[in-house]
């Protein structure tokens, strides 16, 4: 099996970078159109009603309902593709620029497109598309799968199982990603290690583990992110959430990340600052 991304792609359709129209105008990826349209289904009608399979319980915050699925297509050769199919009604997050609301898939559109454009490896988007009838705005979001990744949920579950190579690979990919995700001045808001993919080691030549290939991460999940109001801060909230959900590593697996994340030593003062802004966060949550 294999997945339809953007590095399939010819350079002049490659992902969100194309323009993008806004409101319940429609963006499709050429490429992805032509998959789409060889099922019929290059139209919003079509991949609202199209049969997929759920991936997640559907979202039913925010006064309507939002739901992942994922649709798999074969092309005219016969390859096969895994697409991310993202479906909401009244799915509405207000701002002080949109007060009255807006489909939570279009703030995360724009997201995806605008760490595109800052060079920020996150999820590519294929289509995009919203519409309004009476009281329901409905919206479409199609996103590529991350083939030869795993999330760090999938990483830290085998923790103990990884030798140090292993684990200092994972840490140093997720402090990247996170790094250049907050120097860049942006809070990704929804930090989970499920939503961090990273590269998966592809096995020598002689059949032996790539045990020396360094390991890179990109970003899902957009629809929370935002410009920083209060930088130290806002990094900490965003760390907070891994921290307390990496309960496997250990205080020298954090100062390892942190390292990274700080470009300075693992031993350094301000790590040690970190760490204890950290943990001094956690038991605040603790009481």
């Amino acid at each position: 099996m294999t997945s339809f991304s953007r590095h399939s792609l010819s350079s002049a359709s490659r992902g969100p970078r194309a323009t993008a129209p806004r409101g319940h105008a429609d963006y499709c990826d050429p490429a992805l159109g032509n998959l789409l349209d060889y099922h019929g289904l290059n139209r919003f009608e079509a991949l609202w009603h199209v049969a997929a399979q759920d991936v997640d319980a559907p979202n039913r915050e925010r006064g309507g309902i939002s739901t992942v699925s994922l649709l798999t297509l074969e092309d005219e050769q016969g390859q096969t593709h895994r697409l991310y199919l993202k479906r909401q009604t009244n799915h509405l997050g207000r701002s002080l620029s949109r007060p009255l609301g807006e489909p939570t898939f279009s703030r995360e559109w724009r997201a995806i497109r605008h760490y595109h454009a800052l060079g920020i490896p996150s999820v590519d988007a294929g289509w995009y598309g919203e519409r309004r009838t009476g009281k329901e705005w409905r919206a479409i979001l199609i996103t590529f799968d991350l083939d030869g990744r795993d999330d760090l949920d999938h990483w830290h579950a085998r923790w103990t199982a990884l030798d140090d190579t292993r684990r200092t690979q994972v840490i140093t990919a997720s402090a990247r990603l996170v790094r250049q995700i907050h120097q860049a001045g942006m809070m990704h808001g929804c930090l989970f290690p499920k939503h961090l993919f990273l590269s998966r080691p592809q096995p020598a030549a002689d059949g032996t583990s790539a045990m020396q290939e360094q390991m890179d991460a990109v970003i899902i999940d957009l629809e929370k992110t935002r410009r920083f109001v209060l930088r130290r801060h806002e990094c900490q909230r965003d760390l907070y959430v891994l921290w307390r959900r990496l309960k496997a590593w250990q205080a020298a697996e954090w100062r390892e990340f942190l390292a990274v994340y700080l470009d300075c030593p693992a031993q350094s003062d301000e790590v040690s600052r970190w760490l204890n802004e950290l943990e001094a966060r956690a038991q605040r949550k603790r009481r």
